[in-house]
């Protein structure tokens, strides 16, 4: 959790402290900074970040009292700390003033963990808590409130479980891994077949399986596998309210943002980037570095490094025409019916 701290700065110190170079008015090292805050809502003693160029203009109406750039992005005659990279500077920067405050280790009295399940040093398990027999969490791991943790399930060392995350029986969390409130990892699947008639429940006897550094947003569910597991690539992100079923593959370093939905034994490679609402159907694979753009459904396997746009997805040029012809269907319409009524 990361909290504000009440510190105060000259420019000088800052600089130190990121190795960046001071530009500005001759007496711009003096100037003190007590936090960070957006271009529009900054004031006079906040530091704030020109990421681009296209931000310059916001730059030079903003009342900050000093901009994160680079040679680029520099404001004229206005206080700058100059960087190789305002993101990479920037995050310390806001370790400085929201510093990761870890809680402390230990069991909190209201929750409960099995005598069987295992610990490691520096764990801290939050209030009204559940531990599972056989479960087990690695060095340093957060575990908040009200969260559960199955039987025989594995959280790596450094993972942070924020309040109301349910880790099911045998599904594995590597180590470094964030999950957001509302995350459950280990549902069943959705997996029926009609029998006599009726929708006869298959049991899902695999598990998940989540690798390091991954990040899971806030009511994502991420289903069991069948048989076998169900698999999130080392780095991925995960926005908020994302469906992932059952016997899925997703590669390395992906990103999705909300409400993307992938259905069963879908294979995603490494680096693909789904934006809000995508869908893909079941049994699909998607090649690595492929785009999906917001509402997208491609009907097919995608191949490496494709973008795609619409239902059902095409690719972007292909789309950029369809776009435009449609554009023209009013007038088109209008000569239509010009013509018909010249021949009628």
């Amino acid at each position: 959790m990361r909290r504000k701290k009440n510190i105060t700065l000259n420019l000088a110190e800052l600089a130190a402290r990121l190795r960046a170079q001071v530009t500005g008015a001759a007496d711009a090292r003096d100037v003190t900074l007590s936090g960070i805050c957006t271009l529009e809502e900054a004031g006079p003693t906040k530091l704030a970040f020109v990421a681009g160029d296209k931000y310059l203009g916001r730059a030079a109406a903003s009342k900050a009292a000093a901009f994160l750039v680079t040679q680029q992005t520099v404001v004229p005659e206005r206080p700058c700390l100059v960087v190789e990279h305002v993101w990479k500077a920037g995050l310390k920067a806001l370790d400085i003033w929201y510093p990761d405050e870890h809680a402390p280790a230990g069991a909190h009295p209201s929750s409960v963990v099995s005598p069987a399940a295992r610990l490691g040093a520096g764990v801290s398990v939050g209030p009204l808590a559940v531990i599972e027999e056989g479960a087990e969490i690695g060095e340093g791991a957060e575990i908040g409130a009200q969260c559960f943790v199955g039987r025989d399930a594995r959280i790596g060392a450094g993972s942070l479980l924020h309040p109301g995350v349910r880790v099911l029986e045998r599904v594995r969390v590597g180590r470094g891994v964030i999950l957001h409130s509302g995350v459950v990892l280990g549902a069943d699947g959705f997996g029926y077949e009609v029998i006599a008639g009726r929708g006869v429940k298959i049991p899902q006897v695999g598990t998940v399986v989540i690798e390091d550094e991954v990040e899971i947003g806030a009511n994502t569910c991420i289903d069991r596998a069948f048989l076998t597991e169900t698999r999130i690539g080392a780095g991925t992100k995960i926005d908020n309210l994302v469906q992932i079923a059952h016997n899925c593959r997703i590669g390395r370093s992906c990103g999705f943002a909300a409400q993307v939905g992938i259905a069963g034994s879908t294979k995603v490679g490494d680096g693909c980037i789904f934006w809000g609402q995508a869908g893909i159907k079941d049994n699909l694979t998607i090649g690595n570095r492929v785009v999906l753009m917001g509402q997208s459904a491609p009907t097919g396997d995608v191949r490496d490094g494709a973008v795609l746009v619409g239902s059902p997805a095409r690719p972007l040029p292909e789309m950029a025409r369809i776009f435009a012809a449609e554009n023209k269907l009013p007038d088109m319409l209008k000569r239509l019916r010009a013509l018909e009524k010249k021949a009628g």
